[in-house]
């Protein structure tokens, strides 16, 4: 992942090299290549519409809550997440209360996954140091039925 997106600024400034963005000052390109990233990574988010529960946007892609109650549900939801050239640091907290089946929390941070381990009560928080890349919060259901719970939220802010 992190060679996809070395690729693509090398491949942006390619492009404005032989383009009017050769005139925009470093800040302005920063700038514009964050948000032609991000644009990149939102196309990895499950849409509102075939989300298996409902998401609730905080400030920016990473960050708000979402709840789902299930009943025989298989598949995967990428909640919140997105591609950034910059690190992020999120507090990520909520329940599975299974009633059936399976439900994982995983963490993908470019190449790597971690799957949230929770406590005896089905709770689980996490804080994440996101670095520059893809980084997203997936919910996986196998035929699970019952009920998650995910907040996710920057650390120096609420969303």
């Amino acid at each position: 992942m992190k060679k996809f997106f070395a690729l693509s600024i090398v491949l942006v400034a390619l492009v404005c090299s032989l383009t009017a963005c050769k005139h925009m000052s470093g800040t302005e390109l920063y700038a514009w290549a964050e948000n032609w990233t991000a644009q990149l990574g939102h196309s990895q988010i499950t849409a509102d519409e075939n989300l298996i529960g409902t998401r609730v946007w905080g400030d920016d892609e990473y960050c708000g809550t979402y709840q789902a109650e299930c009943t025989g549900v298989t598949g995967k939801n990428v909640i919140f997440g997105g591609a950034a050239l910059s690190n992020r640091t999120l507090n990520l907290s909520g329940t599975i209360h299974s009633q059936g089946g399976k439900a994982n929390i995983r963490i993908r941070q470019n190449d790597e996954v971690i799957l949230l381990e929770t406590d005896e009560h089905g709770a689980f928080s996490t804080q994440l140091s996101l670095e520059s890349g893809g980084n997203y919060i997936m919910v996986q259901y196998e035929d699970f039925s019952g009920t998650v719970t995910l907040t996710s939220e920057h650390s120096e802010s609420n969303c």
